[in-house]
């Protein structure tokens, strides 16, 4: 019994020096631990415990995530790149959509247009093929369309003065 107590507490010990270091998903210290020697069953109270005590939270760490990069990635993205992480699908799609909510697709419109201006890219001057070769490039940038169609409105490049 001692020997588990022990164990136990080793493992909640070195979960609190990982966790001080930078959040983890639920998935992630969970891998960690295991693969530093610790019985599923060790990991699976620890886990149980430190998310009693809120100081492990996928839902946290999603909002920090998409905070983080919603200048920089588009949301289909950040979605994969949480699910890649192990952050359940629901809890996804509920930070994403509130997100989205609080904050519009604005960001993504500003990413698109610094991809387009990077490209050299002129909507106002752009033929058919040229733009369907652009909005392909985009999609499979992880953009969608309703994204892309306002981006790409003949406006010039210069401003990223557009309203949503």
């Amino acid at each position: 019994m001692e020997d588990r107590t022990n164990e136990k507490k080793d493992c909640l010990r070195r979960s609190g020096v990982l966790l001080a270091q930078r959040d983890y998903t639920c998935r992630r210290l969970k891998e960690k631990l295991l693969s530093a020697g610790f019985k599923e069953e060790i990991v699976e109270e620890t886990l149980q415990d430190l998310k009693a005590a809120r100081y492990l939270d996928d839902a946290r760490y999603a909002e920090n995530f998409v905070n983080a990069h919603r200048e920089d990635r588009s949301r289909m993205r950040m979605r994969s790149d949480l699910e890649n992480r192990g952050v359940p699908p629901e809890v996804i799609s509920e930070v994403l959509s509130r997100d989205s909510e609080e904050h519009g697709n604005g960001a993504e419109i500003r990413q698109i247009r610094r991809l387009m201006r990077k490209r050299g890219f002129d909507p106002a001057s752009a033929g058919r093929e040229e733009r369907n070769k652009i909005q392909a490039f985009l999609y499979r940038k992880g953009y969608n369309t309703s994204s892309i169609r306002v981006a790409m409105r003949a406006e010039p490049l210069d401003s990223d003065g557009f309203s949503v």
